[in-house]
């Protein structure tokens, strides 16, 4: 039978009061009113007008209600929130029966929810419930508490407790004030052992944080990384858990004398273990071994090759192991003219000029994304730097790696003698015929390679300009490129700024710059390109050698970036 008695009806005339939710389990109602600033306090924060709260900061209205967990006049309290949404407060009657012996004593273990279960199962619900108010306004203590300092043990802090705020006569604060007379000035701390970070004793700060709330963040751990413990210094230390191989690319700069002549020999020793072993056909092992064979022949063909250019001529079936095979055949330079560039071991670019043609250039180009769709059916073109172009068809490169300017490469990176654009090729062929053997420097240098520095600047000119230009799918004007090639940039110093105002610029290759195809190449294996041997001497003396100006500037700086390892502490 389904019970049909109607709710109790009850008359909403009552009053309206405040509530405070405290954070803690109230059990002396005195101590806790005091702790929130007492009756007064509390009377002017209820009656006051409702100003909106700071929720951002910490907030001095005077609607503002402040817990104090500890008596300290320095101790940084816990401020209010205020809700003004209305809530009925009830009084629940329950017969003095049905209430459980030991409430008495621990009225916390039970709640009104438990305390009616109990009295309707042994009196059938017989209890009583009333409104008796309505709760207008509700201050909570949701914020974080603020930083704390504990100035018990604080002398300087504790004197002026005593002297200062709990003063009971001028003579009291004069005495105080007249012992320290310092706090008028700071002559005193200029004294190194006035400012040491000792124990300053000094009052805190009255405000350490101003963020009430806390932000989540939601940081969570990388799940490719797990922390081990040194089981000798017991330093903890994040590392990956991917089983990276470790390719032991031999990587140099561009001032590196000594040329590497032969692979790593944890990379020798490997390799005489393929030749010596019947490995399967089609094996991961067998196509590396095949892979280093083809790079060999493809090396003696052409001596320095750009990676994205092999990984588009290589056999489909060894593309999956070209990158752990070039650390076999090539080492790679990581500054100057052919940086980043593959070369075969023995050869130095830095002997023969002849190697100009294979110098490399990069462009970092804002904005920049490749449309893959459109270079899905590329002409295959064979790099204008190899010099047996007849028979070697199968050396030919997709056209989108290189610059043509003509249509947007997927690439930014480019050796100078295959680009072919026509103005660039013009402009090199009409440097060679009139400079002779002037357009190429006697030595090498770090920016331009072999080239004079008038070729050198107009050819990055004219691919910063037209890549600009592709990028936004504007008209190339002739007469802007003829101004690029007709402007000396060796002399005059406001010629350098040709084209580089503008808003449509190009940035031009820098030895900090990292190009995104390539950086995964420098990361794979830098540890190998670390030299324990280089010091700030050395250092500063290369750059003397590039600009004296600015290593003197560097070493007069020295003394202010150094700093002692934290270890040592």
């Amino acid at each position: 039978m389904t019970d049909k008695r109607l709710a109790e009806k009850h008359s909403m005339d009552i009053p309206h009061v405040a509530a405070v939710e405290l954070p803690l389990i109230v059990k002396n109602e005195d101590k806790a009113i005091e702790m929130i600033g007492g009756k007064e306090k509390i009377y002017r924060v209820v009656n006051a007008l409702d100003k909106p709260i700071n929720t951002s900061g910490h907030s001095t209205n005077d609607n503002v209600l402040e817990l104090r967990l500890r008596n300290d006049p320095f101790h940084h309290p816990i401020q209010s929130l205020m809700n003004t949404n209305e809530k009925v407060l009830l009084k629940v009657s329950i017969p003095k029966k049905s209430i459980p012996k030991d409430y008495y004593k621990n009225p916390s273990n039970y709640t009104v929810k438990q305390l009616l279960e109990i009295n309707e199962a042994k009196n059938n619900a017989s209890h009583k419930v009333q409104p008796v108010a309505i709760i207008n306004k509700t201050f909570l203590f949701k914020a974080m508490a603020d930083f704390q300092v504990s100035t018990k043990n604080n002398a300087l802090v504790q004197e002026f407790n005593e002297s200062v705020l709990n003063v009971q006569s001028y003579q009291g604060l004069k005495k105080y004030f007249d012992k320290h007379e310092q706090f008028s000035g700071i002559l005193d701390y200029k004294l190194p052992e006035k400012y040491l970070n000792n124990d300053h004793q000094l009052p805190p700060p009255p405000v350490f944080s101003p963020i009430r709330f806390p932000f989540d963040y939601k940081y969570q751990k990388n799940p490719l990384t797990t922390i081990v413990k040194d089981a000798n210094s017991g330093e903890v230390r994040v590392v990956s858990k991917k089983n990276t191989q470790k390719l032991y690319t031999i990587i140099i700069d561009f001032y590196t004398e000594n040329i590497p002549n032969q692979a790593a020999p944890e990379l020798l020793k490997n390799y005489e273990t393929l030749l010596n072993t019947n490995l399967a056909v089609n094996s991961l092992d067998y196509n590396l071994l095949e892979c280093i064979k083809w790079l060999k022949s493809i090396f003696d063909i052409k001596p320095i090759w750009l990676r994205k250019q092999l990984e588009d001529i290589v056999p489909q079936e060894m593309r999956r192991v070209i990158k752990q095979a070039l650390p076999y055949v090539s080492y790679i330079y990581k500054s100057g003219p052919w940086r980043f560039c593959n070369v075969k071991f023995g050869v130095n670019p830095k002997e023969n000029r002849s190697f100009w043609k294979h110098q490399s250039e990069y462009f970092r180009i804002p904005g920049l994304h490749f449309n893959v769709a459109s270079s899905s059916n590329p002409q295959r073109i064979i790099p204008n730097s190899i010099e047996d172009r007849n028979e070697n068809g199968a050396l030919a490169v997709s056209d989108y790696l290189l610059f043509t300017g003509l249509k947007l490469p997927r690439t930014v990176t480019y050796q100078v003698g295959d680009i072919l654009d026509t103005d660039i090729i013009s402009l090199i062929q009409s440097a060679q015929e009139k400079l002779g053997d002037g357009f190429y420097r006697d030595v090498s240098d770090f920016q331009d390679g072999w080239i004079n520095k008038q070729t050198m600047e107009t050819i990055r000119r004219i691919i910063r300009y037209k890549l600009s230009k592709i990028v936004k799918e504007e008209p190339i004007e002739s007469a802007k490129v003829e101004k690029i090639i007709n402007t000396d940039f060796t002399e005059n110093e406001d010629a350098m700024e040709v084209d580089v105002l503008e808003e449509d610029e190009i940035k031009p290759q820098g030895d900090e710059d990292v190009e995104e195809e390539e950086e995964d190449e420098e990361n794979d294996d830098m540890e190998s390109a670390l030299d324990p041997s280089v010091t700030e001497e050395n250092v500063l003396s290369r750059l003397n050698t590039i600009d004296d100006s600015s290593a003197n500037k560097l070493e007069g700086l020295l003394g202010f970036i150094k700093q002692d390892s934290l270890l040592k502490e």
